[in-house]
Parts: structure tokens; C-alpha cells; sequence
């Protein structure tokens, strides 16, 4: 009986006369037959796994500093805040400051009920000018904390014109003093 040289098999493919083995093809081979399932065509949509990482990195980056801007907002915001709150507060020790007549009373330790139950000390410091009834005056605020804010001590200068704060002849000799000046000049 003669055997053909190649039968067929039932799954496909065919048994060669040398024995029931099939033939098992090279790596290269089969590489070559798998290849072009993996291989990425120029035309294909898709990024490679480096352009999603700088992608990535990028995104990441601008987060970041778009997130610091915001709590850069966030800080001044609540700074302001907290200016305008005692704005208020040393606007109404200057009213106190400037009703005062006498000069004696606002050197020493002050007390001013301030709105929302609280108690804001203050003291001036007075130094006389070269100028008749005109003052420096450092003034000294303590605020106490209250609905958010903490104790605060702040210092204003300020020049203010208070003829009742002149004491004696001060503002007589500083008079007299200024009229003679003016007389001494002369004008073209």
C-alpha cells in the first residue's frame, strides 16, 4: 500500500509522512505571523504610554498652580476681612480720640464700648509742633478678639489741630513766635 506524502487532517493543516508530528515553525516565523496584530499602524488613533505620562504631568502641574492662586485669593480675602472689621472698630477710638478736650485725659488707659458687647482700650501720646495748637499724636488701640478676629494691638499717628489742648501760654509764645518770623521776611 503507498502513502501519500502529506495526509490531510480533520483540524486543518497535515501530517507529514516522517511521523504524526506536526512542524512547529521558527520564533521568527512566528513572530512575522503574530507581528501585524501588535504592531501600531501610522494611521491608527492612540497615544504611546510617554505622551499620556507628559500629558499627565502637565495637568498635574497646572492643578497645582491654579490651586495655590486660589488660597493665595482665599488669605488676602480673609486679610481683608479682618482690616475692614477693625477699620471700623479704630474708626470709632479716633471719634473718642478727637472728642476728648482735655489733653490730660487721653494720655492715660481708655475704655470704649464697642459694638457686640466689647471693650476696646486706647492712650494717646502728645507732642507738641512748632505751630500753635497743632499736635503729633501716636495713638495706641488695643481690640479685643471677637467673632473670628484675635486680639489685636495696632499704633496710628496722626496731626490734629486742638486749641483746647494747649496748655498755659504754649500756644501764645508759639504765636508770637510765628509773627515775627513773618515779619522778618520779605516779599517781592
Amino acid at each position: 500500500m503507498s502513502t501519500p506524502d502529506n495526509l490531510p487532517r480533520a483540524g486543518g493543516g497535515t501530517i507529514s509522512p516522517a511521523g504524526c508530528r506536526r512542524q512547529v515553525p521558527s520564533p521568527r516565523e512566528a513572530w512575522a505571523l503574530v507581528a501585524p496584530k501588535f504592531r501600531r499602524r501610522r494611521n491608527e488613533g492612540g497615544f504611546t504610554f510617554l505622551e499620556v505620562l507628559v500629558a499627565l504631568a502637565i495637568f498635574a502641574f497646572s492643578g497645582l498652580v491654579l490651586a495655590s492662586a486660589y488660597l493665595n485669593v482665599l488669605s488676602a480675602q480673609h486679610a481683608s476681612l479682618q482690616r475692614d472689621a477693625n477699620a471700623a472698630d479704630c474708626r470709632l477710638v479716633r471719634e473718642a480720640l478727637c472728642a476728648e478736650p482735655a489733653r490730660e485725659k487721653i494720655t492715660v488707659w481708655n475704655n470704649l464700648e464697642l459694638p457686640g458687647e466689647r471693650t476696646a482700650r486706647w492712650r494717646a501720646t502728645v507732642t507738641a509742633t512748632t505751630v500753635a495748637d497743632l499736635y503729633d499724636v501716636a495713638l495706641e488701640i488695643e481690640l479685643p478678639a471677637g467673632e473670628g478676629r484675635k486680639e489685636t494691638t495696632l499704633t496710628e499717628n496722626h496731626r490734629l489741630l486742638r486749641p483746647t489742648w494747649s496748655q498755659g501760654g504754649e500756644a501764645d509764645t508759639l504765636r508770637a513766635d510765628a509773627r515775627s518770623r513773618l515779619a522778618k521776611r520779605t516779599f517781592q
